[in-house]
């Protein structure tokens, strides 16, 4: 008995998931239409709201989204918003339509950082295919693994160099883990914002810039975002960059 009224509890619980699961993407989906259908009316403030609204219901928000608002904000003449989106949507898929659009806005408001270097788009390709690429990788791993472990089970002879080699080869997938939460690009959201040669406020000035320049963002400390800026490396504090991620 106690066992049948536990499987209705579980069974129950699982149901509730899944409800309020399909509850709340219905609720997405429709507040998404309406969204859609103002954005066709040119009703932009109203469009805009739920867009924003919708974004925090997201882990990775649709392209789309990202794009509508991109288009919405350059609409109202906030470019530097519309540079924020353009970036998502190019990072999440990369186009020449929308690199097109980001060195247009770029040169209008004579902004650095938007040139695509061969260092960021072999990050870029890296962030979109690092799962495929991983499980190549592991797959590799697996069956090195295997070898040796039959190897041992065989009682043979295994090589210093085949240890090593595979040693060396997982770390090699731990740094290659850690690459997207190590580089990002962002956006500098003020006007005056410092870059200094250490994450202290009391550190020296490298250079001020202006809001909508974009960085290389590779690392942090504490409140500070360690960057690249014109062949050097400093530190900008976090508040002062939008991360494109």
């Amino acid at each position: 008995m106690q066992a049948i009224n536990l499987k209705k509890i579980i069974f129950l619980f699982f149901s509730f998931i899944v409800f309020s699961q399909l509850a709340i993407s219905q609720g997405n989906g429709y507040s998404l239409n309406k969204a859609d259908s103002l954005f066709k009316k040119q009703n932009f403030g109203l469009a805009e709201k739920i867009y924003e609204q919708k974004l925090n219901n997201f882990s990775d928000p649709p392209y789309l989204i990202s794009l509508k608002l991109a288009y919405i904000k350059e609409q109202k003449g906030d470019y530097l918003k519309a540079l924020y989106f353009l970036n998502k949507c190019f990072e999440k898929k990369p186009d020449e339509k929308i690199l097109a659009k980001l060195n247009e806005l770029s040169i209008q408001h004579e902004l650095k950082g938007y040139e695509l270097s061969d260092f960021n788009f072999l990050i870029l390709i890296y962030k979109q295919y690092s799962g495929f690429l991983f499980g190549l990788m592991m797959l590799l791993a697996i069956y090195i693994f295997g070898i040796i472990i039959y190897k041992r089970y065989k009682k043979e002879n295994i090589p210093f160099k085949q240890k090593m080699f595979l040693v060396f080869y997982l770390i090699g997938i731990a740094v290659l883990l850690n690459v997207p939460n190590l580089y990002h690009q962002g956006i500098v959201n003020s006007d005056g914002v410092m870059i200094r040669t250490e994450p202290s406020a009391g550190a020296l000035v490298i250079e001020k810039i202006t809001k909508g320049n974009k960085l290389d963002v590779i690392g942090n400390k504490d409140i500070w975002k360690r960057v690249y800026w014109n062949g050097e490396f400093g530190y900008i504090k976090e508040n002062d960059l939008w991360l494109v991620e």
